[in-house]
């Protein structure tokens, strides 16, 4: 990983480490964990020490993480630094169903996550539309379920789709090996590797591969009822064909086949399988439910009702309902997986809904829970938690990467959660307070919202994960612009709780007018995650071949033809042009551009290699009014013609004897810091190019420069 980034292992400075009982020294006792660490860096060297090897590897990032790859010459200051992480489960999960992501995709992303101490890659494996692991025995699932092309027959692929075009061809899936290779590279990495087998839901790709299978004449492993005549269609507009039949042997013999042949994957690996994702989401027929009410009545039918094996289950067991077959598929599947001697069971939470954890033999089972605030999301928090579930906060409105970064029609992305989710957005989510953040965010369609907190104990949250659904993200490429930067908000929300983020406190309601959330504390964290972010971990992300979304610059043009424009993302250069993008220049500060002028503006990456989509301004469309801000803290704001002043205009003048960048007019002093910094920076930038870290993320600086940090 160092040497990807650039770095030697080779130099003077020695790096030494150590495993230790932390609980036995009295300045490290707090912070005792498998995952924390300790770190000393002086002009002697740095000595890294930690109970167990996942707390000395986070010690290491750390070190790197210290280190501006930018820089040809690669300093520290002295410190000492006591870590430990917020969340046990820190999550990033990428879709591979919807459309395949490359073996080296999902290296890369591993390196990511290991730089910024992400310890989960959820990895969803199967959907409707894709199955993307070899599994011996059921040739098909690969042959046919991982491949798009036009057979109306589906004997020798899934139809077309998500712009698959018709003759997909090229392999779509990992192989055993690859597999093996995965989990050995992320287990090297501290990472662990969860696979996802989305059933009885979503499910398609598994059916219909078993249909081909049952076609030459084996149905040992069949997934539907040949006389099931149940019409359903499912919130992706499939019949039946894309659940499995949870009343057939054949399914449950598919199942075991599946976690046996995984499992010894796992063990040939040395990563044992401690935690299997059972998917279980969206098991239902939709049109039971609002919206549909010119739909016949004939069509609204439970699913597998017609099943002749659902009919017979009916009989034999009275246990069996019909009417929460997500739960009962849930409870088969996890006794297979305690038989196969597997800890844990995860699931998106509505396949467990209905149930408590005393009804599953696993030693633990976690729910991603993906409800949105703004449609009761809270109420149903209260509940998974009340049924003895570990919580995995995924909620869309805040941590889907398959959403747009802005309100934007060339933004890629669904919006049926939220209109928009910017990294200033995933920044701000309170996972612990999932009220907080009605008075820091709006709902879909950008209306304010009012959640009082329910009448309960807090519930236990594990941990957080953003997700990277692939509907709308065909290539690799796409895939990086759509998760990165935000799966680094993630990771700072994940390891690291905020001073602004206020405890679960029964009864209190959160609005955009309470005023409880301290905006100043929160303004300022994010003004130092957001020029770290800018000024040097980019750097990073370039160095791992990760190509981030770079932001759209701000700008506007004032009735004089003067443009001042300003970056989201501190440290990237912004170009403009006159000229309809024929010739373009470097923004370094206000510039006259002429009056009834159109200007095109695009930020680029430090490197050069990376760019933002155009975008255009004309004196017209400058005024926001009341919402125009000229600092980094509110993003959303930059996008409406902010920053109209000059730093000679906003700062106040510079304190006699400080840094020479003061006499350049475009540079300037925060009001009440006696820092200089650069124009349209906060304060925090200034600390961090001076001390290699953000000062938000200092707890205590002494005078002799030994620094206590929370690294979060």
């Amino acid at each position: 990983l160092m040497e990807k980034l650039g770095m030697s292992s080779s130099g003077d400075h020695e790096v030494t480490l150590a495993l230790v009982d932390l609980s036995d020294n009295e300045l490290t006792a707090d912070i005792s964990g498998p995952e924390s660490y300790s770190m000393e860096i002086t002009t002697d060297g740095t000595s890294i020490t930690a109970e167990e090897p996942a707390g000395l590897f986070h010690g290491i990032m750390s070190f790197i993480g210290l280190l501006n790859v930018a820089d040809s010459e690669l300093s520290l200051k002295e410190m000492v630094i006591n870590d430990k992480p917020r969340f046990k489960y820190r999550g990033h999960q990428v879709d591979t169903a919807r459309n395949f992501r490359s073996k080296e995709a999902i290296m890369k992303t591993i390196d990511a996550m290991a730089l910024w101490k992400l310890n989960v890659m959820h990895l969803a494996l199967t959907n409707d539309e894709g199955w993307r692991l070899e599994i011996p025995g059921l040739e098909e699932l690969t042959s046919v379920g991982s491949k798009r092309c036009f057979d109306p027959n589906e004997d020798t692929c899934l139809l077309a789709q998500l712009g698959s075009g018709p003759d997909a061809d090229e392999k779509q899936y990992y192989t055993r090996e690859d597999y093996i290779e995965l989990l050995k590279y992320a287990e090297e990495r501290n990472v662990k590797i969860l696979p996802e087998f989305n059933m009885p839901a979503h499910a398609r790709a598994a059916v219909i591969s078993m249909e081909a299978r049952s076609k030459k004449g084996d149905d040992m492993y069949r997934l539907t009822d040949p006389e099931d005549e149940t019409h359903i269609l499912t919130i992706q507009f499939y019949d039946r064909t894309s659940i499995i039949n949870p009343c057939l042997d054949s399914s449950v013999r598919f199942v075991e086949k599946v976690v046996t042949e995984v499992k010894k994957m796992h063990d040939e690996a040395g990563v044992p399988l401690d935690s299997y994702h059972f998917g279980g989401d969206e098991a239902k027929n939709i049109l039971l439910g609002a919206g549909f009410s010119s739909y016949p009545d004939e069509l609204k039918e439970l699913p597998f009702s017609k099943s002749p094996a659902c009919q017979a289950k009916i009989l034999e067991d009275p246990s069996f309902d019909i009417e929460k077959i997500a739960n009962y598929w849930a409870i088969t599947v996890n006794k297979i997986l305690a038989e196969n001697g597997i800890k844990e069971m995860v699931a998106w939470e509505d396949g467990l809904r209905g149930t408590t954890k005393k009804q599953y033999e696993t030693e633990s089972v976690a729910v991603d829970f993906w409800e949105t605030l703004f449609w009761g999301g809270i109420d149903g928090l209260a509940e998974m938690a009340d049924g003895g579930f570990d919580i995995i906060m995924s909620n869309p409105d805040y941590l889907y990467f398959d959403f747009p970064y802005e309100v934007n029609p060339e933004e890629r992305g669904y919006y049926w959660a939220a209109r928009f989710n910017s990294v200033y957005k995933v920044f701000t989510f309170a996972p612990e307070n999932l009220a907080q953040n009605a008075e820091t965010s709006t709902d879909r369609d950008g209306n304010e919202m009012s959640v009082t907190t329910p009448e309960v104990t807090a519930p236990s949250i594990r941990g957080m994960q953003g997700q990277t659904w692939s509907e709308t993200i065909r290539t690799d490429d796409q895939y990086y612009e759509m998760a990165f930067p935000r799966v680094l908000a993630v990771a700072e929300r994940a390891w690291h709780r905020a001073s602004w983020e206020l405890d679960w406190s029964s009864g209190v309601t959160y609005n955009a007018t309470t005023g409880l959330v301290p905006k100043d504390e929160l303004a300022t964290d994010y003004n130092g995650f957001v020029s770290a972010l800018g000024c040097r971990e980019a750097f990073k992300l370039e160095k791992l071949g990760i190509t981030y979304r770079v932001p759209p610059p701000g700008a506007s043009i004032d009735a004089s033809g003067v443009l001042t424009a300003n970056s989201e993302m501190p440290c990237t250069a912004i170009m403009y042009s006159i000229d309809e993008g024929n010739n373009w220049s470097e923004y370094s500060g206000p510039v006259g551009v002429g009056v009834g002028k159109v200007v095109a503006l695009q930020s680029v990456s430090s490197n050069g290699a990376l760019k933002s989509r155009v975008v255009s301004i004309d004196e017209e469309c400058n005024d926001c009014g009341e919402n125009a801000d000229t600092s980094t803290a509110n993003p959303e704001n930059f996008f409406c013609g902010s920053n109209k002043q000059d730093a000679r205009q906003i700062c106040t003048p510079c304190p006699s004897g400080t840094i020479s960048e003061c006499d350049n007019p475009f540079h300037g002093c925060i009001e009440g810091v006696e820092e200089c910094t650069l124009f349209g920076v906060s304060d925090n930038q200034q600390v961090e190019s001076q001390n290699g870290m953000s000062s938000n993320y200092a707890s205590e600086l002494a005078p002799d420069l030994q620094v206590m940090i929370d690294m979060g």
